[in-house]
């Protein structure tokens, strides 16, 4: 009776460990020491529990092609609460108005979905989805990849390197949507590196808004390899308009490069410190190509970790030229400028403190507030008006919640909730042209609350 219950349980606990390994452990042992089942009785039963579940592909993501040696899921989602409230001052007379209707709103921010095939021999395929609808045709990433002892080529689409608050060159400093420290980027960084929102006229080709001129872009990439104490540098050939459309019978290429020199000194402290390039056509909102204009600019950048305190500074300043068209009107160049200042302080591995500064200067080109703040819709006044200046005031805190990650505790950006205040001030009315200020005395102002949590995996 003792041999057939023994060979039943033993039976039993070889089939349902397929599906429960953790579990008929437990139980096996708990047999053993009643002396139900010997412990040679256990390891042979365990073994074979787990060669069945190898053969069962228990815990595997089965690949379509069989050359996928590695097949990895991840992503993140933010969820985001905004609040905006606006005022204004008309002219040299002062004339203040506050009362005009404050915005609110929940949204998903951010729902990234990403697949990674390793296929062997440096060899690799990248595409994140993003699901929110914040990026064009809801692609984030997507690029065949060659790395090796020379470093990697991405052939694709993804983010050059150009505004170090978007995309840093830095292994040191890996900036992404998900790492930032404020809960949005910087008026200077969206001026750059959101969609373009120029005009599609004829005789105003370099007076549009925003440049888009960094972000992401179709072409071939390249980065050195890794060097947390010394050189890194990277280029990228890529169409010079943003997004992965075939602008067939145009010579639209942009061409950037990027070096940056690192220095860690220990985990508590390190150093980086480079400089961005970028040449490429100007293309308006439309994605009209503007053979007669072209932007051409240098963002130099700096990124220092000393214990608890973390600083980062970058400037941007780019020439868009414009030539004469065949009505020899509109020929005016602008240079626009602006920097971002950033501080962030550890109280603890949980709560970080964050401050920053950007300024903007358009020189003529005109920006709207919400080119600079995300979300923000005219509300009446100046609030649809074009300006010729901007700067922004951040005070924000952040909590980065504990969890036990392979039995490691571990506090940082997988799961994270962030409050910030900021105070965004436009100025100078622009013509519809973007060409001459109209209302030097004009003043906008912006007060924004953000409340955002994200988890990745």
């Amino acid at each position: 009776m003792n041999s057939t219950l023994k060979s039943m349980l033993i039976a039993a606990a070889a089939i349902t460990s397929v599906s429960a390994y953790a579990q008929d452990k437990a139980t096996l042992d708990l047999l053993v020491k009643k002396g139900v089942i010997t412990a040679e009785d256990r390891a042979k039963t365990l073994e074979e529990a787990a060669t069945a579940r190898t053969a069962s592909g228990a815990g595997r993501v089965w690949a379509k092609e069989d050359t996928t040696s590695r097949l990895t899921f991840s992503g993140y989602f933010q969820t985001q609460y905004e609040n905006f409230g606006y005022s204004q001052t008309v002219g040299a007379t002062g004339v203040k108005t506050s009362d005009y209707r404050a915005q609110s709103a929940f949204l998903i921010r951010r729902l990234y979905l990403e697949t990674f095939a390793d296929l062997g021999s440096g060899i690799s395929g990248d595409v994140v989805f993003d699901m929110s609808g914040n990026t064009a045709n809801s692609i984030d990433r997507a690029m065949v990849s060659l790395a090796g002892s020379y470093g990697s080529f991405d052939f694709g689409y993804r983010k050059v390197t150009w505004g170090y608050e978007e995309s840093t060159l830095s292994s040191l400093f890996k900036a992404s949507s998900s790492k930032l420290y404020t809960v949005e980027r910087g008026i200077t960084n969206r001026y750059w590196n959101e969609q373009e929102n120029g005009s599609a006229t004829a005789t105003t080709r370099s007076d549009g808004r925003r440049l888009g001129f960094g972000a992401h872009h179709l072409g071939l990439h390249y980065n050195s390899v890794t060097n947390t104490n010394g050189l890194e540098y990277g280029a990228s050939v890529t169409n010079s308009a943003q997004g992965f459309n075939n602008y067939k019978g145009l010579n639209d290429l942009g061409l950037y490069a990027n070096v940056v020199w690192n220095n860690k000194i220990g985990d508590n402290e390190k150093y980086a410190v480079g400089v961005n390039y970028g040449k490429a056509s100007y293309f308006n909102a439309t994605a009209v190509a503007q053979s007669t204009a072209k932007i051409e600019g240098y963002n130099p950048f700096i990124q220092a970790q000393y214990f608890k305190w973390t600083l980062l500074a970058e400037s941007m300043n780019t020439k868009v030229n414009q030539s004469a068209d065949a009505a020899n009107v509109n020929n005016t160049d602008h240079t626009p400028k602006g920097y971002d200042l950033t501080l962030a302080y550890d109280f603890t591995q949980n709560w970080q403190g964050v401050i920053r500064y950007t300024n903007l200067d358009s020189d003529g080109r005109g920006q709207q507030i919400g080119d600079g703040e995300r979300d923000f819709a005219s509300v009446g006044g100046l609030g649809g008006t074009t300006f010729n200046k901007s700067d922004s005031y951040y005070i924000g805190v952040n909590y980065f919640f504990t969890v036990n990650a392979l039995g490691k505790e571990v506090a940082g950006t997988n799961a994270k909730i962030q409050l910030g205040y900021e105070m965004a001030t436009f100025k100078d009315t622009l013509t519809s042209a973007g060409l001459v200020t109209t209302g030097a005395g004009d003043r906008a102002k912006v007060n924004t609350i953000r409340l955002q949590a994200q988890v990745a995996f």
